[in-house]
């Protein structure tokens, strides 16, 4: 559970780069995975529509709520992570594809584990956004992400497929990654 704390902490914290804070979270999740990937049986498309489609309000509620919540630049900010142009670009499939994936298949055994899992999923996030967001939202952030944690397991419970939480995952991150860059380079 401490993975993610490790990477941000050192390589988003002190050496403020996003790609490596990401890669080094992401190596560690497939150096230290305890099983096999799991299969992704596709749900059905039901199970999408009721479960993983809601995730896609996420881009464009932050497109709209962003100016209101943040307390820095965008421009600014993405650039001092080392998140702009083209390395901003290639973050876009990369955070809303491998990462979603990634995520998932390491919290989903911690959150069968332990109830402690959810906040500390939510944790990480706000060591990322803590100098974007004002303190308000970064309580409501850590409150929608440990939200967002417990229905990621029930999810997975309730249809059987790892991949659901995947998809309602990756269909967030993407709307998020994409409302920002918008917001960052509207003409």
């Amino acid at each position: 559970m401490l993975a993610p704390y490790f990477a941000v902490g050192i390589f988003w914290c002190i050496f403020s780069n996003a790609w490596l804070a990401i890669f080094a979270y992401h190596l560690q999740i497939l150096l230290w995975a305890r099983r096999p990937f799991p299969s992704m049986r596709l749900p059905g498309l039901k199970q999408i529509i009721c479960f993983a489609l809601p995730a896609v309000i996420a881009g464009p509620l932050f497109y709209f709520i962003l100016p209101s919540i943040i307390h820095a630049d965008l421009f600014t900010w993405l650039a001092d992570y080392h998140l702009s142009g083209l390395s901003l670009v290639l973050m876009i499939p990369y955070f809303g594809i491998v990462h979603p994936y990634l995520e998932q298949l390491h919290w989903a055994q911690l959150r069968e584990d332990t109830p402690v899992a959810h906040p500390l999923f939510a944790g990480y996030h706000i060591m990322v956004l803590y100098s974007l967001l004002t303190i308000p939202w970064l309580i409501a952030c850590f409150a929608v992400l440990t939200a967002a944690s417990l229905m990621w397991r029930q999810m997975r419970r309730r249809s059987g497929s790892s991949a659901l939480p995947v998809i309602s995952h990756a269909l967030a991150d993407t709307g998020i990654i994409i409302a920002a860059f918008i917001r960052v380079y509207r003409g």
